[in-house]
């Protein structure tokens, strides 16, 4: 009988372990999007909040701006697509989807390298910070990062240690009359006030595509 029932228990907790693991690898896609206005330049950082405060861990950010619209994907670790929703759908964009995200079975998605002769490179940077993590420390980084004019255009978060750290590539403005220039090294003081570690915040190097390509 202890026999049966410690067989029982085995075959039990293989299953809720099986379960854990199928749970813990469902990600949710978020993929928002508008009119840019002035109004917008805080979006990334509020809709990062959102979703942090229904439970879900952002793992990857990919985020543009043109023609005058905006475009912010998402990918959240064990997200709530229905809750997720629920809290981004007054933000006033006009284009909101909440998904499962697809297996992507080991592919890598496309981070760079920059074209050499695109005249972004000059205002492109690979950055990685660290900070000590506190609840809502992210998402003070990210509108500062907003209001200074600094896009994130793609951005991995996770957890070392006490730590967490946030890489990834993000474009300074242009200097154009609409994306005034922002003082580099003024912003990086301001965040190493607050305590964040600037691990790289350099210039790209711009590679051309392989031959034949």
């Amino acid at each position: 009988m202890l026999r049966h029932l410690a067989a029982s228990s085995v075959r039990t907790l293989g299953r809720a372990r099986s379960y854990s693991a199928e749970a813990a690898s469902v990600q949710v896609l978020v993929h928002m999007g508008g009119v840019h206005t002035g109004c917008s330049d805080n979006v990334f950082s509020k809709a990062h909040k959102a979703i942090c405060g229904t439970g879900g861990e952002i793992k990857e950010v990919r985020s543009c701006r043109l023609g005058g619209r905006y475009s912010q994907m998402f990918l959240v670790a064990n997200g709530n697509e229905t809750e997720i929703y629920r809290v981004l759908k007054d933000f006033g964009m006009d284009h909101l989807d909440v998904v499962l995200a697809v297996n992507r079975g080991g592919a890598v998605d496309i981070k760079g390298p920059y074209c050499a002769t695109s005249p972004l490179v000059p205002f492109v940077r690979k950055a990685n910070f660290r900070v000590v993590w506190r609840r809502g420390i992210v998402d003070e980084m990210m509108e500062f990062l907003a209001k200074s004019g600094v896009t994130v255009t793609d951005l991995d978060e996770y957890r070392a240690g006490p730590d967490v750290v946030l890489e990834g590539f993000a474009h300074l403005p242009t200097g154009l009359s609409e994306f005034p220039k922002v003082k580099e090294s003024e912003m990086l003081e301001s965040l190493k006030a607050k305590g964040v570690q600037v691990v790289q915040f350099d210039k790209v190097v711009g590679q051309d595509p392989p031959a034949g390509k």
